[in-house]
């Protein structure tokens, strides 16, 4: 059986969680890290990211936003597939270019989005087909993201669950853009309107709550939870999320798989970051 030699750039809490998911890939092999503490999961550490190439197929990007574009560029240039946190770029402009890349080198750049595959997303996304869209609004509460790009590029899981459930938006309305809350409008056609209220700061516990009002009914979700009209929804299983988007890129590598996010997806979400930060 093929396996593809992986590294982990960036081994600190999402870093662990891609070593666990590449030990559990029966079509990966783990060779080793760089950054963060390869070591406390035992895990062979490198003296650079140069070296760490040399000696892999694949990288696994976990280090802080502010170095992904340079690092996928890299790897890229040294023609290994990738797998980045997101988001992959500060811009869609310079992720256009990475995608660009990826083709020109014929390597995957997988883009982990592992919000889009809980049990939740899943339900929204197919109850919304076919549906019209009246209004909604999405209240977030995270820890601080210091490194980040901008308080919206911080919150591009945040954009591409309200995408994924119901496209991408005309236009954009900033009410308060700061480190720590991010408040805008996202306008549909029609006038039809969803909120989005983020609140970034250290000590936070991490909660979502989402209401999508339909034509013929309205959604809430709770955390994990669903409600339509007010009934609790019965949700597949929970599945090991990182394991899950770990699998889907080794597919895209072995088997030509597309991924659960497409590129254009990618793009969409981070052009409402850069549209928001324009008009902010």
């Amino acid at each position: 059986m093929m396996k593809v030699r992986w590294g982990v750039l960036g081994v600190g809490l999402a870093g662990r969680a891609r070593v666990r998911a590449i030990r559990a890939d029966p079509r990966a092999e783990l060779v080793g890290g760089w950054r963060g503490s390869p070591e406390s999961v035992d895990l062979e550490s490198f003296s650079s990211f140069e070296e760490m190439l040399q000696h892999v197929d694949a990288v696994a990007i976990c280090s802080p936003d502010n170095f992904h574009a340079s690092q996928v560029h890299i790897a890229l240039s040294t023609h290994r597939h990738v797998v980045c946190e997101f988001p992959v770029a500060a811009s869609a402009g310079e992720a256009s270019s990475l995608f660009a890349l990826s083709v020109a080198r014929d390597r995957v750049l997988h883009v982990e989005h592992i919000e889009l595959l809980t049990p939740a997303a899943r339900w929204i996304r197919n109850f919304a087909v076919g549906k019209t869209l009246l209004g909604g609004n999405v209240r977030f509460w995270g820890g601080a993201r210091p490194r980040a790009t901008s308080p919206a590029h911080a919150n591009i899981a945040r954009f591409q669950r309200i995408i994924d459930a119901v496209g991408v938006p005309e236009d954009v309305e900033v009410e308060r853009c700061t480190p720590s809350n991010l408040a805008v409008q996202l306008v549909y056609p029609d006038g039809v309107t969803i909120g989005l209220d983020c609140r970034m700061e250290e000590g936070l516990e991490r909660n979502l709550e989402m209401v999508l009002e339909f034509d013929c009914g309205i959604v809430r979700q709770q955390a994990r939870q669903i409600f339509l009209d007010g009934e609790e929804v019965e949700l597949e299983p929970t599945e090991g999320l990182f394991q899950v988007d770990q699998l889907a890129a080794t597919a895209s590598i072995l088997d030509g798989a597309e991924s659960y996010i497409p590129m254009e997806q990618v793009l969409d979400g981070l052009s409402v970051a850069d549209l928001v930060m324009g008009v902010s």
